[in-house]
């Protein structure tokens, strides 16, 4: 079973020029990092501010689409002024989990019921304080209300995490340890792990521990 993501930058145009080119940089090293992490991914932008993923391992796509989430919101702005929904929400992201009839990447080709699904589940999405900006469809309906659940409560918390714990994060999700990201952040320990328990990082990884143990 495949997983795939379509997502789309909360008020990108709010952002400056220079900061339109460099947050798509950090994009791309994103999916760069996450094709080693996960082979078989595949990632692209489409005009600036939109991006679909694949996977071939539907388990992955949660810690993935939350990858996406903390990279965007601890983008650093120069200037936050008329940037709050940016801020706040940095990314909509729909996680569709279904069969895919086509992934080619040297064709630039992805068809098939998951990123149908993930397509749709986004432009179905309403303004992200409404509904949240997670949103997870399956192919299985026994699934599909729990998965929702998962990705809407994980959302909130995600949102309500600042741009620092976004960063601490971002490398808890890739399993590092509070010494390594200190060291990477230039923190100290303490401070990691205060702003990972600030945000809530324990009930982030339940619900990831549950996600990845499912039968998909």
């Amino acid at each position: 079973m495949y997983a795939a993501i379509s997502a789309d930058i909360v008020s990108s145009t709010s952002l400056s020029i220079d900061e339109t080119v460099s947050l798509k940089k950090r994009i791309e090293n994103l999916f760069l990092v996450l094709q080693d992490m996960y082979p078989g991914f595949w990632g692209r932008l489409i005009k600036g501010d939109y991006m679909e993923c694949i996977l071939p391992s539907a388990k992955d796509a949660f810690r993935v689409a939350l990858l996406i989430k903390t990279c965007i919101k601890s983008f650093p702005l120069t200037d936050s002024k008329e940037k709050k929904m940016f801020q706040t929400y940095g990314v909509r992201i729909a996680v569709g989990i279904g069969d895919m009839r086509m992934v080619d990447k040297e064709q630039g080709i992805m068809d098939g019921e998951a990123i149908y699904m993930s397509g749709r589940a986004l432009d179905g999405m309403q303004a992200p304080n409404r509904k949240g900006t997670i949103i997870i469809d399956s192919s299985c309906e026994e699934q599909r209300q729990a998965l929702q659940t998962i990705g809407m409560l994980v959302d909130a918390l995600m949102n309500n995490a600042t741009r620092k714990q976004c960063e601490v994060l971002f490398y808890k999700l890739q399993s590092k340890g509070e010494l390594e990201i200190a060291d990477i952040l230039g923190l100290t320990q303490s401070a990691v792990n205060q702003h990972s328990t600030t945000a809530k990082w324990y009930c982030i990884e339940e619900a990831l521990n549950y996600f990845e143990q499912l039968k998909f």
